[in-house]
Parts: C-alpha cells; structure tokens; sequence
C-alpha cells in the first residue's frame, strides 16, 4: 500500500513541471489526441470517463476504468473521414496478479493519405504522406476500497512531410464506485506534457480537467452519463466579437458558457448482449449551428453494441452539419471468461 501511495504523490508533485506547457483555450498543438477512440466514445457524445462497464475502448482515454476484468482483451476500430483520412486504434490489455496491477498499450493513429507536394507556383513536386501517432502506455490499480487511480504516458509524433514534431503527454485519472456498482464518478487530468521537438515554434498540449458520473438504474435497463470537461477555462467557446458584430452573430449568453462545458449520454440495455448508446455534446452543437447553415442532428450521436461469444462489435456515428461520421470497433477476449 506505501508503494502505490508513493508512486500517486509522485505523480502529483510531477504535476508542475508538465502544466508548464499547457493550452487551456484557444490553439494547441496534438489535437488528435482528443478523438474518441472507440465507437462507444463516439455514440456518448465523443468523450466519456465514467461510464459503468468493461470498456476497453474508454478506457485507453480514461486509464482509471482500467480493470482485471479486461485481462487478455484487445481492441481494434476504423473511424473513416472524407477525403481518404482514416483513423485507427489499436490496444490491450494484461493484469499482473503478482504486483496488483492492470497495463494498458495502445496506438491512437490518424492517417490523411496521400498529397501532392508542389511548389509555390503550382508545380507538383512529388507527393507526402502525413500522419499523427501516440504510442502509449497505461497502468491502473486500486489503493483503497472502491477507487481506482490510473496513469497513461503518451510518446506523441506528428509527420508532415518536411515538418515534424514529437512531444509527450501524461494523464492521471481517479475513479469511484459504489459498492452496489450502481454509481461511478471519474476525475480526468488529460494531456499534461510538453512538446520536445516543435514545427517552428514552441506550442501547447490540449490540456483538459474533466469530472464525469454515471448512474445505472436499479429496476430499469437504464445508464445515464453527464461529463464536464475544460473545466480549468470557463469560456471554452470560440467567440470573435468583432466578427459577430459585423455577420450579426450572438456572442454565447453564460449559460451557454456553462452548457458548453456538458457532455450527456445514456445507455438502454436490450438484454444482456445487446444495448444502444445516445450522446449530447452542447458545444459541438453550438460551434456547427452557424447562421443559415444549422441542422437539427448537430450535437448528436448515436451507437450500437453486440456481444457475441467472445466479441464485442461496435457502430456509432456523429453528426456533423448534413455529414454523418461512422465509427466502428471489434473487441475481442483472448480469454474464455
């Protein structure tokens, strides 16, 4: 037990020298790296820490809803974009009985194919392939009844053909759950880290404070999940006042600003295979739901979930204007459980 409290307050006192080079508005660089990386993430709105369950897909954002039960589990999904981007997320988990402790790995991969590189004329000079990564690595363990802390070290790289950068980034995630298993609350510091090699120059991570609970129903095949993050900005709206002014846009009223920080999301179990998922993410309605150009769905997600043997398919889709984005994602259980 000294151990694991040990190795917490280490991580605590790290805190300083990570937050040093953090982005809590406006531009950051590794945007990437806050995509959803399952397809039940995706139909919950895009980002959720505390859902109740055996998620592995959820669990590579948040590393505390890592579990023993996850053991001998991989995770593969495929989120296509237009143009030929693709993203991709790979990862798994081992629990090492002798030291108590659950490890997760995993890449986070976005692919934008293929570019013509030209000249400042025009000319076509060839052609570059960029991409972003984040190889990662998380552990998790429980240090007193009912809780859970979990840590994940990302090694960041961004390509793009002449410019490149790396950088690293830390999160540090504690959860609660109820003894009934009813109830789950999460904490998230997310991408805490410091970029190592910039394009030009020296940029900030997407540094993020999230809270999230979720509650499962007693008597009724019901979760229901409502997420807060950015908490450490209180404005977290892109609002150009004087471009508002002149095209005659509102700026955001303050509850809009508190709204804007809410995720909500639900499950509805269909028995114990199948279940749907739906999310509500407030700001992503509020940035696309732009004058004469709104659509009803902005904001909305919606998803699926199959279990079969020792399979588990997921289908999600967000979305975004009059473009539906699919997300989909296979778990599989190298153990007979």
């Amino acid at each position: 037990m000294k151990r694991r409290w040990l190795g917490f307050f280490v991580f605590v006192f790290c805190l300083p020298v990570f937050t040093n080079a953090q982005a809590v508005g406006g531009n950051a660089v590794y945007n990437f790296i806050n995509l959803p990386y399952s397809a039940k993430t995706s139909a919950l709105g895009g980002i959720n820490i505390s859902t109740i369950g055996n998620d592995l897909g959820l669990a590579m954002y948040n590393p505390a809803l890592l579990s023993q039960d996850m053991d001998a589990t991989i995770h593969l999904s495929v989120k296509p974009f237009y143009a030929n981007i693709q993203q991709y997320d790979f990862s798994g988990v081992n629990y090492l009985p002798n030291k108590k402790i659950i490890l997760g790995w995993g890449v986070h991969y976005l692919d934008y194919g293929t570019i013509p590189m030209t000249d400042i004329a025009g000319n076509e000079m060839g052609s570059f392939h960029p991409n972003d990564y984040a190889a990662q690595i998380s552990a998790a363990m429980n240090y007193k009844q009912n809780f859970t802390i979990g840590t994940t070290l990302k090694f960041i790289q961004s390509n793009y053909g002449i410019y490149k950068s790396n950088g690293m980034a830390l999160d540090i995630g504690l959860k609660y759950h109820s003894s009934n298993n009813l109830s789950q609350v999460s904490v998230l510091v997310n991408n805490m880290g410091v970029q190592f090699k910039s394009y030009q120059t020296q940029e900030s991570l997407p540094f993020n404070i999230i809270l999230g609970w979720s509650k499962k129903l007693e008597n009724a095949p019901f979760q229901f999940s409502i997420t807060a993050q950015k908490l450490s900005v209180w404005n977290n709206s892109y609002n150009d006042i004087t471009f508002n002014n002149a095209e005659g846009y509102k700026s955001p009223a303050t509850m809009q600003n508190l709204f804007n920080h809410l995720v909500v999301a639900s499950e509805i179990y269909l028995g114990e295979k199948f279940n749907i998922n739906v999310g509500y993410n407030f700001i992503r309605r509020f940035d696309l739901n732009v004058q004469n150009q709104q659509n009803f769905l902005n904001g909305f997600s919606t998803g699926l979930n199959l279990i079969y043997n020792r399979m588990q398919f997921q289908y999600a889709n967000s979305f975004f204007q009059k473009n539906a984005y699919h997300h989909f994602t296979v778990v599989y259980s190298l153990k007979n459980k």
